[in-house]
């Protein structure tokens, strides 16, 4: 059986069971004690008076009695609760009170030897009482015991668990774990996350030298690509073709800039300094490249734009972020449609992209935002790592935007982003 209750309830419930389940055993094992103590006692105390009380009743002499004691011989004239009982000691109760009785056979002829019980039984109520009261003391007792081992021992547990949340242990600087627990469970517990986090701690510091790295010694050819550009526009001496050609690489340089802005905002997870443009203004820009990507395909590529002029639409927005987020779900719409239009849908709350291509089934849905998926059997030799629509989410996580994904009728899906302004 698992027990999925918190740590410092088994304890305190361990500790309670098995006190009640001892102490129990314990007053059992009294009472019975008790109980066969009487017995014997009574028994020998019988046994010892009944020889002279027949030596005085065979001779015709009254029998010398204690107080509360009473004779009876024959089966005339006894008691209703003296009927029926085997020789030997008895226990028998009357309405009124109850009696021990030693009954002996002499010649077919019955005797009884009846004591009220008074005193001793009094005595023997109390005492039971003194033990049932006991029993449960213990069991009260023990809850508060418990109660304070259980958080005397889950102690250690909760300042580790603290110090674990605490996001300043992943630090290089930061003291191990383990330095303040003794060699004990707990101190093995911690010197496993002190492993744990040195080996995240690495990864961290690998994962920071190489974004780092990347922007740095990208920035410096990405500019060089840039000023060349523009000097060759400046002469003037291009002819259409070339012209076009420039400003294609000119404009594919500044949108890897933009890409690794984005990556290096993603990997150092705080905000950073980026350009901000409304919705609408980042489309145009990039409208016609993603008409004729999708005319060279032959498919169609459509802008509605839902909102009214006095909509407040116009919020600013990273532009980086957003393009990055626009461009690789147009390429993943224009791959995957082979026939048919896009649709990009401008409303109040963000912008919606509609396909009509083969669509997503429901199991994919749940996995088409992992890194690294690239669909079914039949998208395996697409091109392409799976990461597009990872990127995608982990820009919305970041920027507190929501994307949803459904089917398009009759055919195709739909990618809807919500933008916070």
């Amino acid at each position: 059986m698992k027990f999925k209750s918190p740590l410092s309830q088994r304890i305190l419930i361990s500790f309670v069971v098995l006190t009640t389940v001892v102490s129990g055993l314990f007053s059992f094992g009294i009472m019975a004690a008790i109980d066969i103590v009487k017995e014997d006692l009574i028994t020998a105390e019988f046994n010892r008076k009944f020889p002279e009380i027949l030596v005085d009743y065979k001779q015709g002499q009254n029998p010398q009695l204690d107080l509360g004691t009473q004779f009876y011989s024959g089966t005339e004239n006894l008691p209703y609760y003296l009927h029926d009982l085997e020789p030997g000691f008895n226990e028998v109760k009357s309405e009124k009170s109850s009696f021990h009785v030693m009954m002996r056979q002499d010649k077919e002829e019955p005797f009884y030897l009846v004591q009220e019980q008074t005193t001793s039984g009094e005595h023997e109520n109390i005492l039971e009482i003194s033990v049932v009261a006991g029993f449960f003391l213990c069991v009260i007792a023990s809850m508060v015991l418990g109660i304070m081992m259980s958080r005397k021992v889950i102690a250690p547990v909760r300042r580790l668990t603290q110090q674990v949340h605490n996001r300043e242990k992943l630090l290089l600087d930061a003291p191990p774990l383990s330095s303040g627990y003794v060699n004990d469970e707990v101190g093995h517990l911690a010197q496993a996350f002190d492993r744990t986090i040195s080996m995240l701690q690495q990864s961290l510091l690998r994962e920071t030298l190489f974004t780092s790295d990347v922007s740095h010694e990208l920035r410096t050819p990405l500019m060089v690509i840039k000023s060349s550009c523009d000097l060759l526009v400046e002469k003037d001496q291009l002819d259409d073709f070339s012209l076009q050609r420039i400003n294609t690489i000119s404009k594919a340089a500044k949108e890897i800039q933009e890409l690794v802005d984005a990556f290096l905002t993603l990997a150092r997870g705080s905000d950073t300094e980026q350009e901000r443009a409304p919705l609408a203004s980042i489309i145009q820009k990039d409208f016609s490249e993603w008409q004729q990507q999708s005319k060279a395909k032959g498919i169609s590529f459509a802008l509605q734009d839902q909102t009214t002029g006095e909509e407040d639409s116009g919020g600013l927005f990273p532009v980086p972020m957003l393009r990055t987020v626009l461009n690789n779900l147009i390429r993943n719409a224009i791959h995957h449609t082979k026939e048919g239009e896009i649709t990009l849908i401008i409303n109040s709350n963000g912008f919606e992209i509609c396909d009509t291509g083969p669509g997503i089934s429901t199991s994919e849905k749940l996995s088409i935002f992992k890194p690294f998926y690239r669909g079914g059997s039949e998208d395996r030799n697409r091109h392409g790592m799976g990461l597009g629509l990872s990127l995608v989410q982990r820009i919305c996580e970041r920027e507190q935007w929501e994307i949803a994904v459904s089917d398009n009728r009759p055919v195709g899906c739909c990618f809807s982003v919500t933008l916070k302004k």
